[in-house]
């Protein structure tokens, strides 16, 4: 599997730009609109592109040099957890991942990867980390493949549990004496 690239995406600093124009140039090739291409996702997760915000970001997923998916990613203090949740929403992939005719196994690749890639910034980053996760799913087959792919996490060393509930995927990892 090809190893990606977590992109925080930010309005000052090109890395929009430079995603914008990628999807933009994905969405001519399947002669899609890009300005109505996936117009909710971009509206809600706008303002945080514009305005940096230290526990909020919107993350690009840039593989092969191209933009495969994004996701925004805030962390926040929730009823009934002792400390804050970094939690995953609006996952949304590429005009080519979305509009072609791709493999299971290249979508899962870039799941794989997004939960890769969230999984350290979790334990890197030091606005982000965190030990409580939360993955909000887009569609029945995510929940599915993030419920086998949970299975297979739940009792690793890493981690106290992973479980799905509802269509959110809930990690807690171990914590990291250091």
């Amino acid at each position: 599997m090809v190893e990606g690239e977590f992109i925080r995406l930010r309005q000052d600093d090109g890395t929009w730009d430079a995603f914008e124009k990628d999807w933009r140039d994905q969405c001519a090739t399947f002669e899609e609109d890009f300005d109505s291409y996936a117009e909710a996702t971009f509206g809600a997760v706008r303002e945080i592109i514009e305005i940096e915000k230290k526990k909020a970001g919107v993350f690009a997923l840039k593989m092969e040099g191209k933009h495969v998916a994004m996701c925004q990613l805030n962390k926040a203090a929730i009823p009934k957890y002792d400390s804050p949740v970094l939690r995953v929403r609006f996952i949304t992939l590429s005009p080519e991942y979305d509009l072609a005719a791709k493999e299971i196994d290249d979508y899962a690749g870039v799941l794989v990867e997004i939960l890769t890639q969230v999984l350290i910034l979790s334990r890197t980053h030091d606005e982000m980390k965190s030990q409580y996760i939360k993955f909000h799913l887009r569609s029945p087959a995510d929940r599915q493949f993030f419920s086998v792919l949970g299975k297979g996490l739940d009792g690793m060393k890493s981690f106290e549990s992973v479980a799905m509930q509802g269509a959110w995927l809930y990690i807690h990892q171990k914590v990291t004496e250091h």
